[in-house]
């Protein structure tokens, strides 16, 4: 189906639960009455069309609106994909790890199968962790950098004496396959991890897991073909600007 800024915000989060994570993340805050999608932007801030086009995403898994995001100013999916790293560290993360802690318990037999889960999990969070701090720390900064250049807001002089030595490229050398290991996750839980005493406790985890590995893919949908394409195209510009220096 097609969604219009004229349709009612709680009737869109009706049709699909998953566009509460959209809203969390664009800064929209519950309560709407029966306000519509446009009025319910407007009041907040944020660009109807790009809620639009990624709610229409949700609702429509088939046609990723590639083009039609990278139109956009980086810093706007910049902004959701920092909030969505927050959800991540904050909430996601730390209820995972204190389930898969309690692992043990779960089991119906003393296993080791718990603790290489627990050893296997907190691996992947330190790996997790230092992605989302490289991210938040050098490679948003960097991008939104590029965007105030190509923008006129600040001089390439400026620019360079921060960012001499880094590019998109290189971000792209340590951009780790988060949600690969995810599903490593996921099959040592189905396969290798004894039946649980707990069936309804364990079943949870693993569909919060599952969860999670599915927002990861969304996230790095994001990043991969919307946000980094956008900005090599910002530094083709930005060459242009080295060269008449």
């Amino acid at each position: 189906m097609r969604i219009s800024a004229q349709m009612k915000m709680a009737d869109l989060v009706h049709i699909n639960f998953e566009l509460l994570s959209v809203l969390q993340r664009l800064m929209i805050p519950f309560g709407f009455k029966d306000k519509s999608v446009s009025t319910v932007c407007n009041e907040n801030n944020v660009d109807v069309d790009f809620f639009l086009a990624l709610t229409q995403w949700f609702l429509n898994r088939d046609e990723f609106p590639q083009q039609e995001l990278m139109n956009y100013p980086p810093e706007w999916l910049i902004g959701y994909l920092q909030h969505t790293h927050k959800c991540y560290i904050n909430y996601q993360i730390p209820r995972l790890e204190k389930e898969i802690e309690q692992l043990d318990q779960l089991l119906n037999a003393p296993d080791h199968s718990a603790q290489v889960m627990i050893h296997f999990f907190k691996e992947y969070i330190s790996e997790f962790s230092e992605h989302i701090e490289e991210e938040e720390r050098v490679a948003f900064p960097y991008i939104l950098g590029v965007e105030k250049v190509v923008s006129n807001k600040i001089t390439y002089k400026e620019f360079v004496e921060e960012y001499k030595d880094y590019s998109i490229g290189k971000y792209l050398e340590n951009h780790t396959d988060l949600e690969e290991k995810i599903f490593d996750l996921q099959n040592i839980l189905l396969k290798y991890v004894p039946p649980p005493t707990n069936n309804c406790h364990f079943t949870n985890l693993l569909i919060e897991i599952y969860r999670l590995g599915k927002d990861l893919k969304d996230h790095t949908l994001l990043e991969e073909n919307v946000l980094i394409p956008k900005v090599k195209e910002m530094e083709i510009t930005l060459a242009k600007l080295a060269g008449k220096q």
